[in-house]
């Protein structure tokens, strides 16, 4: 596909005026200012006039399965919604029911312009096999647990289920878009010594870890006393999690302590705006972590604990809560949060030729038609995108070179057969839940 005429945020996040891109296969061929020549008589030439063209964005904390639990649970602390509501809920889903209600999840990544995520969950050989098919990117886990310090891993699901994805990828099951990270749920559902053998796992095998980090001030508080004053960065740190690739969701108690730690190591900061405050569990110091240095990234959170996973709205609320927390309006720029949404959501997920629309970059593209009344006048096409745009104004997404979305239709998704498929398994659920408390 050529893409004519188009404006475009180019690898350096500068806008620039009537580019031409070309794709081949996965990648983006060509960047320039005139019509590359065609390939082929019937390759499209996408007339880009009026229209943004962008990489797309890279959601690096997720639980997307979680979708059937939207709206479930309202009004609790995470420690009470997680042990009265999710996790009881959660024993009744099937692998087939995490297969549609993952499905249910890919579209509204994909209409809010997603081109990759990094989940967390189980049963995920049915989420990769439902996100594979959607056309998505992903780096997927399964968050292990584990309550017994002297608990043998070979019986652990978390733990097994990781190894069985790993075989299944490496066998060819599933495209180069799915990736296996090592999941550490968090230090409050695990032990120094699982998260030892975790951290050992991930080294021998070369995958990243993925873990829930400081998420509240109950959290930091609890760690400390159960070992000793660490805080979950040191815990991380003893256990050897900080020695790999890793990536840590919300960080909102860490401490400045923490963050150099964290800095040091290379770790990822996923910052989950939404999740924060719906949860009332804070507000993350990410003012701090730029001007730091830190790697800091976006993530939407679950359905349930959101309640979308739009990540246009998660880039709008990330850029306004810096800025009304700190009380400055150069806290960070449009530019910056849409760093955190990219380019450093790709490096996040180690996916070193994907984040920014670059000749050899994978084609992970997204369209915004800039027509709109909120996105005119055009005086500040960032500004606009980050504090104006809505998932609705993209036109387009394109992952890997496909087309997986254009103008309010799923390639690869059949919209009514997802919607009745979930709601059916929903009042299954609902059901077996009502039985139980009988």
């Amino acid at each position: 596909m050529i893409f004519s005429n188009v404006k475009l945020l180019d690898e350096n996040f500068q806008v620039r005026q009537n580019m031409f891109v070309q794709t081949k296969d996965e990648k983006i061929s060509y960047i320039g200012e005139k019509m590359p020549e065609k390939k082929s008589a019937d390759e499209e030439v996408y007339d880009g006039t009026g229209k943004f063209l962008m990489n797309g964005f890279f959601n690096t904390h997720c639980h997307v399965p979680m979708t059937i639990l939207r709206g479930y649970g309202e009004g609790l602390s995470l420690q009470d919604w997680l042990f009265t509501k999710i996790f009881p809920f959660e024993a009744k889903l099937t692998p087939e029911d995490v297969y549609w209600t993952t499905k249910l999840g890919a579209m509204e990544l994909i209409a809010s312009g997603c081109a990759s995520i990094s989940d967390m969950y189980f049963h995920i050989e049915s989420e990769a096999k439902a996100i594979d098919e959607c056309g998505l990117k992903a780096n997927i886990c399964n968050g292990v647990t584990s309550f017994d310090p002297q608990e043998d891993l070979s019986n652990n699901r978390g733990w097994n289920e990781t190894w069985a994805l790993l075989d299944s990828v490496k066998s060819g099951k599933f495209s180069d878009r799915i990736k296996v990270d090592m999941g550490l749920h968090a230090e409050y559902t695990n032990n120094e010594r699982i998260a030892k053998l975790i951290a050992e796992g991930a080294k021998k095998s070369g995958l990243n870890i993925h873990a829930h980090l400081s998420e509240t001030e109950k959290e930091q508080d609890e760690c400390k006393g159960r070992h000793g004053g660490k805080t979950p960065a040191r815990f991380m740190e003893s256990a050897g999690v900080l020695d790999c690739h890793a990536q840590f969701a919300h960080c909102v108690y860490v401490t400045e302590e923490d963050e150099e730690l964290l800095k040091k190591s290379g770790a990822f900061l996923v910052h989950n705006p939404s999740s924060n405050l719906k949860l009332g569990s804070g507000i993350a110091p990410v003012k701090r972590w730029v001007e730091k240095g830190l790697n800091v990234c976006i993530g939407t959170d679950g359905a349930s604990s959101n309640n979308n996973l739009d990540m246009m709205e998660e880039i709008h609320v990330a850029a306004l809560l810096c800025r009304g927390a700190t009380r400055d309006a150069n806290a960070v720029s449009a530019a910056d949060i849409l760093k955190m949404a990219t380019v450093n959501g790709a490096m996040a997920q180690d996916r070193k030729d994907c984040g920014t629309i670059k000749v050899g970059n994978r084609a992970d593209i997204i369209v915004f038609d800039l027509s709109t009344p909120h996105m005119q006048p055009d005086f500040n096409t960032l500004a606009n995108v980050v504090f104006s745009a809505q998932s609705s104004d993209i036109v387009m997404n394109m992952i890997d070179g496909r087309v997986v979305y254009r103008d309010g239709e799923f390639t690869f998704i059949d919209r009514k057969e997802v919607y009745s498929q979930v709601n059916e398994r929903l009042q299954r659920i609902m059901k077996e839940l009502a039985a139980d408390e009988k």
